[in-house]
Order: C-alpha cells, then structure tokens, then sequence
C-alpha cells in the first residue's frame, strides 16, 4: 500500500481539529448525542425519511472542519438521503452535491434547495386545495401491484384527486413541493404500518382509524408551506439569500454510489452516513419509499428514471449496496488482504451461521466501490466524516468503524479521530426477535 506523504500543516490541523471536538466532550461526556438538543425545523422538517442524521451535529462537524481548513467551498455527500448535511451546508453559504440511488430522496433534496418562492407557493396551495375539495375521483389514476392491499378504495380515490390536481400544476418546482407533502400523506394513509419502515400490513382496527387523505394532505402541505417559509427566512437573516433561491450551488444526481462516475469538480469536504448493513435486513429505504412513489410522477424527479426501479417493493433496496449475494467468494478474494477486521469477523459469523457471510461480504463489497468514487470526488487533503453504526449479524457485532477505517487507509486515506455517541432516540427497539438492536453510532474522520 502506497503510505501518502503527511505534511507537518496537515497534521497541525488534525490536532488542532482534534482539540476543538474534544472541548465539547470534556464539557459534558454525552454531548456528541445531541439528547434534547435536536430538531427538525425549517427545511429538515420536509419529510419524515429513515435513518436521518442530527442536523446540530452535521452542523457542527461542518464549523469544526471549517476551523482548521479555510478553503471549503463545496461539500459532498454520497448517501445524501433526506438532506440533512445539505440543509446545514445551505445554512453556512456552502456549495453541495449529493448522490443517492432513492428518487425519494432526491425529490425531498430538489424540495429543500429550492427556489423558495413563498409568496406565489402561497397562491399555488391555496389554488390546489381548492381544486382538490371540489374535485371527487370516480376512477383511480395509477395501478400497480397490490394497490388494494395498500390502500382502502376510499382512499385510493382521494389520492386520486390530490394526484389529478398535482398533475395538473403547470409550475414545475411548485408540483414537487406537492409531491413531497403527498408523499407524506401516502405513508399515513396507507395500510403498512407506521412503526416500521418495512411493509407490514396494519390491524383490521388500525385500518378502520385510517381518516381522509385530502384532509391530512392539506395538513401536510400547509405544514410543508411553514417549513419552507422557516427556511427562507433562515437563509435571509444569515446573508445566504439571493432572489428567493440560497447563494449555494446544489447538485443532486439519482445515482448508485457503487457505479464509476468521473467529475472533474472536486468537493472539499465529504459528511456522510452511508447504509449500515445491505438494506433489506437493515433500514429499508427502498420498502419505506415504495408506496410513495407510485402516486409521484416519477419524471417529475428524473426523467430517466427506470421505472423497473418499483417494479416490486424490493427492488430498490435490491438495487442499493449488499443488493447482489452473488460472486460472494471472489468479492472476499478481493477484500482479504485490506481489512483484519473484516476477515475476523467473518470467521465468527462462519462458526455460528455460514449462510450469514454472504450478506456482509456483498455489502462491504459495494460499500468499498463506492468509497472508491467518493474518494475521487474530493480534492486533495480533504476531510471526510463518516457516521456509522455496527449492526449485528447472527447476533454478532459487525465493526464497520474499523472495517471503514481499513478499507480507507488501504487506499491512502488518513485516520484523523473517531467520536462514540448514544443514539438517543430511535425507531426500533433495544432488542429485537433476532438479537440486540444498535445504540449506538460511532463518527469517523479521515482525511485524504
């Protein structure tokens, strides 16, 4: 392995970086947890999405990075998800360009970025709404596969006027804001269950509860409007403002993380949380966007889209990192020699459940092609600050921290610092039929 050349500068700013993180933790020992400091106003208040990050700590890492290095400009951030290190990298003046495999998410990221045309957004919602009140679909307007199981006929065809309506909005940045709030209204409307992000189908006395999706998309929507009123405002008082849009430059691509892309652009900074585990046994994002995304027009977020990407509610977690269980044997060939941590715990799995080795040398497979690409997209000496988690597997911890560490260093990356934090609030329990769920986070700085 090619050890990179450290610079004396570069180190000074690690330390120094290093000092300015551990300040905060030498005040209060749990203070990288964020418990009671956290919420999601203004644009982190758009969508309800699996897995999102704090935006107070995402800000925070961003100013401390900032402390030590003057020259960031652009940050980039590979699972851009919901858009939270986008939201705090619009609120300190900063370009961004995010990736992400979910059409979801790079709706919910178009919505945030903007334009942030209050007045006329004001006008448009109130002339949809009116719309969608006179208007009583008699035939449903999409169909796919398990529609009926998904959703009550009667809220099937209120979903219908809300889609017609939207559909019918000639302002093209106008209709993603209502796809987004119909997107929410979808999830509350459905018959999965709310309590998780995969598919479950409700209890007969849930179903029964289910109320009107006209009257909780004008809930959702006007809420969206507050949301995005906030975010203007915000962006104004702090001088990042011009003409209703935000003085960043934003680029989101519906891309996979695991494909080769060449840009000439290079980022200064990378923030991001990448899947802690191959989707359809960790956080499902794919199954949690499926039902949305049948009532969005999906050319409306990228029209190049394939529309085979909702062909079953798998499929774009199948499409996402650890998707393919093929090749396993030749993936690991490839990973052997780059992470002790890695092979050791394969070993352990291997002793309790062999079948299980797959599923962890697929994802780390794709997890490293795309730590490949996102280390090309960033200049020299860049920073990078990972969030990760390690998720169990045959109730065996699987340490992606340190298997991250290793895989980044075997490219030449530079180990800065690691910060420990409780998750204090989460959507699953302490302990599940399988083994004992996450607690915890662990954040990851590197330097390329």
């Amino acid at each position: 392995m090619n050890q990179p050349i450290i610079q004396n500068e570069d180190l000074n700013a690690d330390n120094v970086l290093i000092q300015h993180i551990d300040a905060y933790s030498l005040q209060d020992a749990s203070y990288w947890s964020f418990k009671g400091r956290s919420k999601r106003s203004h644009c982190h208040g758009l969508i309800q999405y699996p897995a999102m990050m704090v935006p107070e700590m995402q800000g925070e890492l961003i100013d401390a990075i900032q402390s030590v290095d003057e020259n960031i400009t652009t940050v980039f951030d590979p699972f851009v998800g919901s858009g939270t290190t986008m939201g705090e990298s619009m609120m300190r003046g900063l370009d961004f360009i995010g990736h992400d495999i979910n059409p979801l998410a790079i709706l919910a990221c178009e919505v945030k970025s903007g334009p942030l045309f209050v007045k006329k957004l004001n006008e448009k919602i109130g002339d949809l709404l009116s719309v969608i009140e006179q208007h009583k679909a008699s035939e449903v307007a999409v169909n796919f596969k398990g529609i009926d199981k998904w959703f009550l006929k009667e809220v099937q065809l209120e979903l219908s006027s809300i889609y017609l309506a939207i559909k019918a909005e000639p302002s093209k940045w106008a209709r993603k804001v209502f796809w987004l709030a119909l997107s929410n209204t979808v999830r509350s409307t459905c018959n999965s269950r709310n309590s998780t992000y995969k598919l479950h189908i409700k209890s007969e006395e849930q179903i029964e509860k289910i109320g009107s999706a006209k009257k909780l998309f004008k809930k959702n929507l006007l809420k969206s409007f507050n949301n995005i009123k906030e975010h203007k405002k915000m962006l104004s008082e702090k001088g990042y403002l011009k003409r209703s849009k935000g003085i960043s430059k934003v680029t989101i691509k519906n891309v996979d993380a695991k494909l080769r892309k060449k840009s000439e652009l290079k980022c200064d900074l990378l923030i991001s949380s990448p899947p802690y585990g191959d989707n359809s046994t960790t956080v499902t994002y794919g199954q949690f966007s499926y039902l949305p995304l049948q009532w969005i027009d999906l050319a409306d977020i990228n029209e190049k889209i394939d529309p085979s990407i909702l062909s079953y509610a798998n499929a774009i977690d199948s499409s996402s990192l650890g998707g393919s269980l093929k090749e396993s044997k030749e993936k690991r060939l490839k990973l052997i020699n780059r992470s002790s941590a890695l092979e050791e715990c394969i070993e352990k799995i291997n002793k309790v459940n062999p079948g299980n080795i797959k599923k962890l040398i697929s994802f780390i497979y794709d997890l490293d092609l795309s730590l490949e690409n996102a280390i090309d997209e960033l200049r020299d000496n860049a920073y990078m600050i990972w969030t990760l988690g390690n998720r169990r597997i045959s109730d065996i911890e699987v340490p992606l921290d340190k298997i991250m560490r290793e895989l980044l260093e075997s490219k030449g990356c530079t180990y800065v610092y690691e910060i420990e934090r409780t998750i204090p609030t989460k959507r699953m329990a302490s302990r599940n039929q399988i083994a004992s769920t996450m607690g915890k986070e662990s954040v990851l700085i590197m330097r390329k």
